[in-house]
């Protein structure tokens, strides 16, 4: 008995040492720490006033290929340097005065700068766009998001990144006293971070500061202009600035809005229907697809649109104006459902998390309202910007997403599900339905990354996936044919590609803000087995946003007055999309309606006709 009791106190014991041996370390340490405290008070303030310079400059320095440029934008725009460093003070100073702690202050500004540093360096690189703080929106997809990044680490991340840890520990280790009370702590706490959110927040006042410190407000029409204006910024600057110019252009209501005014705007009448047989109505936005052959710039010679150009000759073919460049492929999904301009909703980066959800009224509900069944196709991940959940108001009957295609899937190269699965799905539902279908497929083919095959270059890679797009649309066109059943279809590219950063197909062509617009004009396809009359189908550029109600007018499909009140905006605004228009050209009808549907009460969600003719 005794020698069982000895062996489990031995056991206890013996498990207790690690546990044992952490405290004493842990005892050990804090001693240190206050005897740093005590004795180093010279250097803990140095460190303390030193923090906020050196983060800042850390990670600007991050953005940066070498120390020497870096150098020269500090010579160059030294206000702009001093308003970030500015901005790094004040954050320091509200953190140093809730916490009461110089450690907590700095690891928590520290560790916030460099992720952000980071996250900018990653997608850059991967895109060629910059990060924005309306970014963050898109951490939930995070791991989507990694998927196709191009992260490469560098020696030269990896020494700032141990350069900034080995400043955070050792302000941990030498401990910089800072104590005060809670009642001479909280208004300096308080005045610094309202100084600092009225600097970001508030445009009278952000004016003068960053005029002051000459730092770029110019307004960002495209990507191109964004991208210049980080130049001229860099990254502390710009994301405080851009912050700014987001806050300041926060979509609100029009002036006297009211149900009387949407009322007053529906002067359309409502068509009837004029066709024999309601066809399907199918969507495809194929994700990156664009025609290179149009930048003169490139001499591009390849035979990997021959496909598609086969395919195009059995189509109606004009010219779209997509509302995005290179990423927010939700941008061109919103105007093809729902008909009505990103531009209206201040461009914002992901209008589907506008959408009020009670009354949603959309291309999707109207269709259905005239007896469609309706699907939604996209062979990614269906959290994706919230699709699953957003796209669900919608009042799409089906989503399909990767996990619920019912056909055979095959994979590309690059390991998205191929087109030609994507295209062989809506032929089966289109099969297997028996009402008329209105389908809205996203394809993920052409997706970036372009490196899957090596020694080619980013746009070889590319054009190889646009070579298997084109033979796929054919025989898509072949299937629809064999099937028999009245159909329109469309085919839009959503967007040019991306293309990584530093010294991109893009900067290698000279494009930029004063010349990137034909990046934002999309060839469009319109192809149907029946009796259509394209004639109401303008041959110049439009906005996208027109398209699919259009198509459904020219198909002959009963069309509300709510959708011919937007398509009668058509002849005097025919492209409202913000890279083709004046910053104070605003089309009211074409605001307020966008803003009733999305945002607002949806007072024209049930008027199928005009009020005067429902009176």
């Amino acid at each position: 008995m005794m020698k069982e009791l000895k062996k489990k106190l031995t056991e206890r014991m013996a498990a207790n040492r690690p546990l044992q041996r952490l405290k004493k370390t842990c005892h050990a340490i804090q001693a240190e720490r206050l005897w740093h405290q005590q004795h180093d008070k010279r250097l803990n303030l140095i460190l303390t006033l030193v923090f906020p310079l050196f983060i800042v400059c850390l990670a600007e320095l991050n953005q940066f290929v070498e120390f020497s440029q870096f150098l020269t934008f500090c010579i160059e725009r030294p206000t702009v340097i001093m308003f970030d460093f500015l901005m790094a003070y004040l954050m320091f100073a509200a953190l140093l005065l809730f916490t009461n702690r110089v450690w907590i202050a700095a690891w928590i500004q520290g560790i916030a700068y460099m992720l952000i540093s980071i996250v900018e360096l990653f997608k850059y690189s991967t895109n060629g766009n910059h990060f924005k703080l309306a970014d963050i929106s898109l951490a939930p997809n995070v791991k989507n998001l990694t998927s196709f990044a191009y992260i490469k680490i560098t020696p030269s991340l990896v020494i700032y990144v141990l350069m900034a840890a080995a400043f955070l520990l050792m302000i941990f280790y030498q401990n910089p006293k800072f104590t005060a009370s809670w009642r001479k702590r909280l208004l300096p706490a308080i005045g610094c971070t309202m100084v600092y959110i009225s600097v970001i927040c508030i445009p009278a006042i952000s004016e003068h500061v960053y005029g002051a410190f000459d730092v770029d407000t110019t307004e960002s029409q495209n990507a191109f202009s964004t991208n210049e204006k980080f130049e001229r910024n860099s990254m502390l600057a710009f994301i405080a600035e851009t912050t700014s110019e987001k806050l300041s252009n926060i979509l609100s209501a029009p002036d006297d809005y009211s149900q009387e005014l949407v009322e007053s705007v529906i002067t359309g009448s409502a068509r009837e229907e004029s066709c024999d047989e309601r066809p399907n109505v199918i969507v495809v936005m194929s994700e990156s697809f664009a025609d290179f052959r149009r930048l003169s710039e490139l001499k591009l010679d390849t035979d990997a649109y021959d496909a598609y150009d086969a395919a195009a000759k059995r189509c109606e073919q004009i010219a779209v104006a997509v509302p995005t460049f290179a990423s927010y492929t939700v941008r061109t999904e919103f105007e093809l459902m729902y008909g009505l301009p990103v531009r209206s909703l201040m461009d914002t980066i992901t209008p589907q998390r506008e959408i009020v959800p009670e009354l949603p009224s959309s291309m999707v509900s109207h269709l259905s309202g005239i007896g469609y069944q309706t699907a939604y196709v996209h062979p990614f991940t269906s959290t994706f910007y919230g699709r699953d959940e957003i796209y669900a108001t919608y009042g799409f009957d089906r989503m399909l997403f990767d996990e619920n295609f019912t056909v055979p899937v095959e994979e590309f190269g690059n390991g998205y599900i191929s087109d030609d699965t994507v295209f062989r799905q809506l032929l089966q539902l289109i099969s297997e339905t028996e009402e008329p279908l209105y389908a809205h497929a996203t394809t993920m083919q052409n997706h970036q990354p372009y490196d899957w095959i090596e020694n080619q270059s980013e746009l070889d890679v590319y054009l190889e996936g646009i070579r298997v797009t084109g033979a796929a649309f054919e025989r898509l066109l072949d299937g629809l044919e064999a099937l028999d059943e009245p159909t329109v279809l469309i085919f839009v590219g959503d967007h040019y590609p991306s293309m990584r950063g530093e010294g991109n197909l893009y900067d290698a062509l000279g494009i930029d803000s004063e010349n990137c617009a034909v990046l934002y004009e999309q060839p469009a396809l319109i192809w149907t087995n029946t009796k259509t009359d394209f004639s109401a189908i303008p041959k110049e550029r439009f906005s996208l946003f027109y398209l699919t109600p259009l198509v459904c007018r020219t198909a002959g499909l009963p069309m509300s007055a709510f959708y011919e009140t937007v398509l009668a905006q058509m002849p005097q605004t025919p492209v409202y999309t913000s890279i083709f228009m004046e910053e104070d050209v605003r089309n009211e009808v074409l605001d307020l309606l966008t803003y009733d549907r999305i945002v607002g009460e949806n007072y024209s969600g049930e008027l199928r006709t005009a009020p005067e003719e429902t009176e």
